[in-house]
């Protein structure tokens, strides 16, 4: 039995090892800036909305956006590759991290919290193969035929409001995370720009927590209506921020604050903690 734990302790050590690369850490960093490209582009998209120009604000929108530029598709494979490393490194951190944490609780919020963003980053070079294979995708619509389908299933109303109201607890986790300023942990001392790099963290985490909240209400409008269409994801969001009183200072806000995030995160490609 010593014998088999000990080789089996040795395998996990090897595959974490592998899994924390020179080369794999490299192209998980750049990941970060390709996520950073994404908002930032995101947010210039935003700010043309109340002014009927500008295209999808979303994801799939400022992805689409790359694929039209000259070396376009070469640049989107890279963005798959780095946000592919991204998700395997935090698939890692999940498994492996997890096992030196002693107490149970925490072992099991570091595993689920680096799970999920694993999710995310896999979702986002999933999306980036899509476009580099000369697909497209419309996340507007996806997100509604998404909605209809599970609404159409048993219990499906209900799960559509536990997703919206999950959605809305994870835009409020940002703004808490943005305004205690607790992203730093996942840094590196910055040094001389620390300054700069904190304010820029605060802004980006507080304006995506505003908008996935929206999100969520949107969802949650759709299953109580009974109408899919409502539910139009980060697109949708951004122009429901935009029809409101104020709505284009609070839009042209909300798409400065993501342009921030997108710039925090091209900051954790430099600083993050790897």
């Amino acid at each position: 039995m010593g014998e088999a734990s000990q080789k089996a302790n040795r395998a996990v050590s090897e595959a974490a090892s592998a899994s924390r690369s020179p080369a794999l850490t490299a192209l998980a960093r750049a990941g970060f800036v390709f996520i950073g490209l994404v908002h930032i582009l995101i947010g210039a998209i935003a700010l043309q909305i109340d002014k009927g120009q500008g295209g999808q604000a979303d994801q799939s929108g400022a992805i689409g956006s790359l694929a039209s530029k000259p070396g376009g598709p070469l640049l989107l494979w890279a963005g798959f590759a780095a946000c592919a490393a991204l998700a395997l490194w935090m698939i890692s951190e999940a498994v492996f991290e997890a096992r030196s944490e002693t107490d149970g609780k925490k072992k099991l919020q570091k595993a689920g919290a680096a799970a999920g963003k694993a999710v995310v980053f896999g979702f986002l070079a999933f999306t980036f193969s899509v476009f580099a294979a000369g697909g497209n995708k419309n996340s507007s619509q996806s997100a509604s035929d998404f909605t209809a389908k599970l609404m159409g299933a048993p219990a499906g109303v209900v799960l559509l409001i536990v997703v919206g109201l999950a959605i809305i607890g994870a835009g409020a986790y940002y703004v808490y995370r943005g305004v205690t300023r607790k992203f730093m942990k996942d840094l590196q001392d910055p040094g001389q720009v620390r300054t700069a790099v904190e304010w820029l963290g605060t802004i980006g985490y507080a304006a995506k927590g505003l908008v996935l909240a929206v999100v969520g209400v949107l969802i949650i409008a759709a299953a109580a209506t009974a109408d899919p269409s409502k539910s139009s994801g980060l697109d949708g969001g951004l122009k429901t921020l935009g029809s409101q009183p104020y709505g284009v200072a609070l839009l042209g806000a909300t798409a400065a604050g993501l342009i921030c995030y997108g710039l925090y995160s091209m900051a954790r490609a430099r600083y993050g903690r790897f």
